[in-house]
């Protein structure tokens, strides 16, 4: 027994216990580091680092008790072998040394099944505790990331922005030129993959130049330079990205051409708040697009005094109808056959604080708007009112009105003639409207059969500043329409300049080819009136023969006409 006992106390079932400990805690501190480097927020790191803490402290209990079971079974063994090779043992120290090596065996069994449940559950637990993350991972990349492009969004671009260090920047707001055609033209999903085309080759070129791409919203973009505005680096990726946008975008058969509107500001010169860096950029933007795009304007406060001018001039034009502000004026039209009055162009004019306002300055404005809807409604109204107090009078005059793309296309436009005309009671030959190539090339088929139905009213119908849109002559042979308008941008140097010649007698053939009358406007000098003559023109309108005239003096003018005529 004493040999027996001596071995007991050598083998003890904790020995060997320190060591497994040590390797465990290293393993546990590697673990913990490695966490650390992954940056979690502290809850998913509490949360890591408890799940290590029992998945090591399973592997270390298993481990334990399998060392604890085999000292057990090692300082037991020789007792049974004794037993077995006759020695004198007494009986029930055999029996308890079996059940102690039963139940330490089963003890141990137990372990394990225990701390493989609490592996398995801590692994499923890491699983899902990482599969979470990934998702609000995807989930915070998505808040700040445009979902169509993978580009980081306003919000993103807005919180770069104040965190910007205080050294020179350069902000670029853009658009794609002419983009809502295209979209128009090809499709939402055609408009989707070359958004994601361009803004990609676009994010390659600035990235090259050291600039950040952030999509703002549809075809707009913007582009964080870490230059100067005023510096060569600046100019330089500038170029690089048009040259890249320049090169055409092709994709599924479909080649097209792109260019961009740019406006750029500098920070913090022009605002160290995003909101004010992005208004001072936005009103370049608009400046640039307003100047026909494909060009970068730099900032400048004049700009910003320009725009709010032009948001002033438009609060004042949406009240100018209703406060009485708006008038009519009347430019006579002559024949070239006999000198007669043939009629008037309706021309509007705004008078502020009573003055005239420039047409240049508020209808562009009235446009872009869409006030030009409801402006280009009361002009109808007020030239149907003054045909039919010329018609009381027995003056059969005709006048022209110039009807604006958006009102060609704005819904209720035909209804509205039908019932200006009915209420009116006027000949409704003595209404012309002058309608310009780009109205009827938005939409050919539907244009052409709106002027057909404007025709079978009785009104005449004309094509305005012809020659400076798309002057189709597949889609002019359809139109039915009375009269060519010649621009009176060709007008003015056709005497000096060859080409503008040329257009100017082929148009005349044209019209005359196709049954049309020619009137050319801008006429000013008694050189460009024969010429005209020389080249058969029909009608002319212009300075030379009379200027626009308030509703009173076109009255006197068409009356005295008359009386010369009848003389």
């Amino acid at each position: 027994m004493r040999t027996v006992f001596h071995h007991t106390d050598t083998l003890s079932p904790l020995s060997g216990f320190h060591p497994i400990v040590r390797r465990l805690a290293a393993l546990l501190r590697r673990g913990v580091q490695r966490v650390r480097q992954l940056r979690l927020p502290f809850a998913r790191w509490s949360v890591y680092t408890l799940l290590m803490l029992v998945i090591a402290a399973s592997i270390g209990l298993s481990v334990v008790m399998e060392r604890a079971s085999s000292g057990i079974r090692n300082s037991i063994g020789p007792l049974l072998e004794q037993t077995q090779s006759g020695e004198a043992v007494p009986q029930t120290l055999h029996a308890d040394g079996e059940a102690a090596v039963k139940n330490a065996m089963g003890i141990t069994r137990l372990v394990h099944l225990f701390d493989l449940l609490a592996l398995l559950s801590s692994g499923f637990l890491l699983y899902h505790v990482r599969a979470r993350y990934r998702v609000e991972q995807q989930l915070a990349h998505q808040a700040g990331h445009d979902p169509l492009t993978g580009l980081a969004h306003r919000r993103s671009f807005e919180t770069r922005l104040r965190g910007l260090p205080a050294r020179p920047h350069a902000v670029v707001l853009g658009t794609i030129d002419r983009f809502t055609r295209i979209v128009g033209g090809l499709g939402h999903s055609f408009g989707d993959h070359m958004i994601v085309g361009l803004l990609g080759r676009m994010r390659q070129a600035a990235e090259c130049s050291g600039g950040e791409v952030y999509r703002l919203d549809g075809a707009n973009f913007a582009i964080l330079y870490q230059w100067p505005r005023e510096s060569a680096e600046f100019e330089a990726a500038v170029s690089a990205l048009r040259d890249e946008v320049g090169v055409p975008y092709s994709w599924q058969g479909h080649e097209i051409f792109t260019s961009l509107s740019l406006g750029a500001v500098s920070y913090p010169l022009h605002g160290r708040e995003p909101e004010a860096l992005l208004r001072n950029a936005d009103a370049a933007l608009q400046l640039a697009r307003r100047a026909g795009g494909d060009t970068l304007v730099h900032y400048s406060e004049e700009i910003n005094a320009q725009a709010a001018q032009r948001i002033a001039t438009e609060a004042a034009l949406r009240h100018a109808v209703e406060r009485g502000e708006l008038e009519l004026h009347y430019q006579p039209q002559q024949a070239l056959g006999d000198d007669a009055l043939v009629g008037f162009e309706a021309l509007l004019r705004w008078r502020r604080d009573g003055a005239l306002v420039p047409p240049d300055q508020f209808i562009p404005l009235a446009e872009e708007s869409g006030l030009i809807v409801p402006i280009g409604a009361w002009v109808l109204e007020e030239a149907c009112r003054q045909l039919r107090d010329w018609q009381a009078q027995g003056l059969a005059v005709p006048v022209a009105v110039n009807i604006s793309p958006r009102q060609f296309a704005a819904p209720g436009f035909l209804a509205h003639l039908e019932t200006l005309l009915a209420s009116s009671s006027i000949d409704p030959a003595l209404l012309e409207l002058e309608i310009t190539e780009g109205v009827v090339m938005e939409d050919a088929q539907a244009a052409i059969a709106l002027l057909k139905r404007l025709r079978a009213l009785g009104l005449r119908l004309a094509i305005d500043d012809f020659g400076t849109g798309y002057s189709s002559l597949a889609y002019l042979s359809r139109f039915p329409i009375d009269k060519l308008k010649i621009d009176q941008s060709f007008v003015r140097n056709m005497a000096s300049v060859g080409e503008q010649s040329a257009i100017v007698q082929a148009t005349i053939g044209l019209g005359h080819s196709l049954g049309l009358s020619v009137i050319a406007e801008g006429v000013e000098t008694d050189e460009q009136r024969s010429l005209l003559r020389g080249w058969q023109c029909d009608q002319i309108q212009g300075y030379y023969y009379s200027r626009p005239l308030p509703a009173v003096a076109a009255t006197e003018f068409s009356q005295g006409c008359l009386q010369r005529h009848a003389a």
